[in-house]
C-alpha cells in the first residue's frame, strides 16, 4: 500500500518510465521487493531490481545476490546485478552503490531509482544532523523524492517506504517466508549511526515511545518550511537579480532590507547557481557574509569566488578568473 500511495504522489514526475529497485537483501529493501506485488502488473513491468556488492564479504556477497535474484524471479521482475571493491568508510561505500545505480538506470532505462530508506532511517538522519548543528535544510534529512549528482548525472531517487517503520518490514518478510540478510557491522558501535540507533533512540523511546514517528514528522515539516523559504527568497529578489555564467549580483539595497532568514537563502541560491546543486557556503561564511553584506568590503568564499560590496550600488557574488 505504501508503495502505491508514493507512486501515485509522484505521478507526474515519473510517467510511464522505468522503474530500478534497489534491493540489498535486507529486510526493508526485501519488503519494497515484495511490496511490488502490489501496485499492479503493468506498473510492475516497468520494474527491475538491482543488487550492488560491495565486495568486502565475497561469500555473504554471492549468498544475498541469489536470494534476491530468487525473489525477485518469484515476483516476475526482472534482477540486475553489479560488483566494486568498494572503501570501507561509508560515505566511499555510498558513492560506489550510487554510481552503480546511476549506470544500472541508464542501462534499463529507468526515470528513477527506488530506495528503501524508512521511518526509522529517517529519525536517525535526523538526530545525526541536528547534532552536526545542520540549519532547517538538514533537518529536512531524507525526502521522500529527490535527485543526487552522479558523476555529473542528474539521479532521480523515491523513498516509497519512508513513512514504514523498520518493524513494519521485518514483519512483511516474516508474513512472505523471506530471510533477509542480516549485515554485522550494523550492530558496530564504531558507526555513528548505529550509536543513534542502538542507544540514543531506545533511550529517547524511553521518554517517548513513538520518537521514530515525530522526528520523521518534524523533518517532513522542516522540508516543507524550508522549501517556502527557498520560494520567499526567489521571489524576494527575483525582479533585482542580475546573473550571468560568472557573477550574480543585486542592488546593496535589496540585500540590506532582506529578512535576516532570506539573506543567507539568497546567497546560497547565487552560489549553488555558479558552482552546481550540491555547494553550499556553510554557516561561518554565511555569517561572514552578512557582516560584509551590512558593512561593506570583500570576503573570500573559497573555490575562486569572492562577495564583493564596494561603494558602488552593487553587491557581487564573482567567480575570479584565472585557477
Amino acid at each position: 500500500m505504501a508503495m502505491r500511495r508514493a507512486l501515485a504522489r509522484h505521478r507526474g514526475q515519473l510517467g510511464n518510465g522505468g522503474l530500478l529497485l534497489a534491493i540489498s537483501g535486507g529486510a526493508d529493501s526485501m519488503a519494497m521487493l515484495l511490496a511490488s506485488a502490489e501496485v499492479g502488473a503493468r506498473t510492475r513491468h516497468r520494474m527491475v531490481a538491482a543488487h550492488f556488492s560491495h565486495g568486502l564479504r565475497p561469500t555473504a556477497d554471492r549468498r544475498e545476490r541469489a536470494s534476491v535474484r530468487r525473489a525477485a524471479a518469484s515476483l516476475g521482475v526482472p534482477f540486475t546485478s553489479g560488483a566494486a571493491r568498494s572503501p570501507s568508510d561509508e560515505a566511499g561505500a555510498r558513492e560506489a552503490r550510487y554510481r552503480f545505480l546511476a549506470d544500472a538506470a541508464d542501462a534499463h532505462g529507468a526515470v528513477a531509482v527506488l530506495t528503501a530508506h524508512t521511518q526509522d532511517d529517517q529519525a536517525e538522519t535526523v538526530l545525526l544532523r541536528l547534532t552536526r548543528g545542520s540549519g532547517l535544510r538538514g533537518a529536512g534529512a531524507i525526502r521522500e523524492c529527490s535527485e543526487r549528482n552522479v558523476d555529473g548525472r542528474a539521479l532521480k531517487l523515491l523513498r516509497p517506504l519512508l513513512r514504514v517503520t523498520r518493524a513494519e518490514t521485518e514483519a512483511v518478510c516474516a508474513e512472505a517466508g523471506v530471510r533477509p540478510a542480516r549485515d554485522a557491522t550494523n550492530r558496530s558501535l564504531r558507526y555513528a549511526r548505529n550509536r543513534v540507533r542502538l542507544r540514543v533512540l531506545r533511550d529517547l523511546a524511553a521518554l517517548n515511545p513513538h520518537v521514530r514517528a515525530a522526528l520523521a514528522g518534524f523533518a517532513e515539516r522542516a522540508a516543507d518550511d524550508d522549501a517556502l523559504l527557498d520560494q520567499l527568497a526567489a521571489e524576494a529578489v527575483g525582479e533585482v537579480e542580475e546573473r550571468s555564467e560568472s557573477s550574480v549580483s543585486w542592488p546593496k539595497s535589496a540585500l540590506r532590507t532582506l529578512p535576516p532568514a532570506l539573506l543567507p537563502r539568497v546567497l546560497e541560491r547565487a552560489w549553488r547557481s555558479l558552482h552546481g546543486d550540491g555547494a553550499t557556503l556553510g554557516q561561518q561564511k554565511l555569517a561572514q557574509a552578512a557582516h560584509v553584506v551590512a558593512r561593506g568590503g570583500r570576503l573570500s568564499l573559497g573555490r575562486s569566488g569572492s562577495l564583493s560590496v564596494g561603494p558602488g550600488p552593487l553587491a557581487r557574488i564573482t567567480i575570479e578568473q584565472g585557477e
